[in-house]
């Protein structure tokens, strides 16, 4: 496969007036409307603190309704929003170069999730990402509750380690919490457990969760599928259903655009931090023309 290679600088991409006009909380059902708002609350997780409820007030939420998580002692950012009709839970991701340590170190170790979360087994999960997120996670499924004051139902969405969160948090909802998840879209997502947990995911809300790659996003494709361990090695899937852009912006629901990324892009172990250090300009959510966000406005 040949790498499309983009000529063109990347600029943020132009902030409709408000992209949860269109936003319909009581489906369960795929809405690219709702991936466009749910695609804008991930932008706005990556802001200071002090300035997102003001964003969020900007698109017709209560700024006092927002809550944002953010531990001086960790990475994690989540942003809790509490609308009228919905309660959206929206994690920061991370830059590609703090991704490449979180994926190429110990972090990379599969744990079981019930480790950390009070739950029956459901499979291992990547030790990092769950260990994160369990450290705020009495204080995201608090501010959840405090909002959900008229059974709102809950959204959840994420890009890059925020989408890796995003899946572990409707996990934690499902698993742990027994509460149920509206819907759940990833940007960019990497892998975050083995099989048999990516069955359990996709056996109780995979009919929810909606995990878009777009065109050769390699961090889609980390940690990679076999990764080698004592005494043995440890296997990585994903959950939910693909909605993949090619190279010119198309949105595509069918595996097939995923399979043939899979069949001709090498990814393996021993060089991924290697590919993680290249550019990975189809990871960006909010750039031009080829960013999460300009893709899902193209097919708008």
């Amino acid at each position: 496969m040949t790498r499309k290679k983009s000529t063109t600088k990347s600029a943020p991409a132009a902030l409709p007036a408000n992209p949860f006009s269109t936003f319909v909380p009581n489906t369960t059902l795929w809405n690219i409307a709702n991936a466009r708002a749910l695609a804008y609350a991930s932008n706005l997780a990556y802001g200071l603190p002090a300035d997102i409820p003001n964003g969020a007030a900007a698109w017709g939420f209560d700024p006092a309704r927002v809550t944002v998580i953010a531990p001086a002692s960790s990475i994690l950012q989540a942003v809790i929003i509490g609308g009228p009709t919905a309660v959206i839970v929206a994690f920061r991701g991370t830059r590609p170069d703090e991704l490449k340590d979180w994926m190429a170190d110990f972090e990379i170790e599969q744990v079981a999730f019930s480790d950390y979360f009070p739950a029956h087994d459901v499979g291992m999960v990547h030790e990092g990402f769950c260990r994160l997120l369990a450290g705020s996670w009495r204080e995201i499924h608090s501010a959840v509750t405090r909002y959900q004051d008229n059974g709102q139902p809950v959204w959840i969405t994420g890009h890059s380690l925020g989408g890796a969160l995003a899946a572990m948090a409707t996990a934690a909802f499902t698993f742990a919490a027994r509460e149920p998840v509206n819907g759940l879209y990833t940007f960019g997502q990497p892998r975050i457990g083995g099989i048999d947990f990516c069955n359990q995911c996709d056996s109780n809300f995979g009919d929810v969760m909606f995990r878009f790659v777009n065109n050769e996003d390699i961090v889609t494709r980390v940690p990679p599928r076999i990764v080698p361990g004592i005494p043995l090695p440890s296997f990585y899937g994903h959950s939910g259903q693909v909605r993949f852009f090619d190279g010119d912006g198309n949105l595509h629901a069918d595996d097939h655009w995923w399979n043939s990324f899979l069949i001709n892009v090498e990814v393996g172990f021993a060089n991924m931090k290697t590919l993680l250090s290249a550019p990975v300009a189809d990871h960006c959510l909010d750039c031009r023309p080829g960013g999460y966000i300009a893709r899902i406005e193209k097919n708008i």
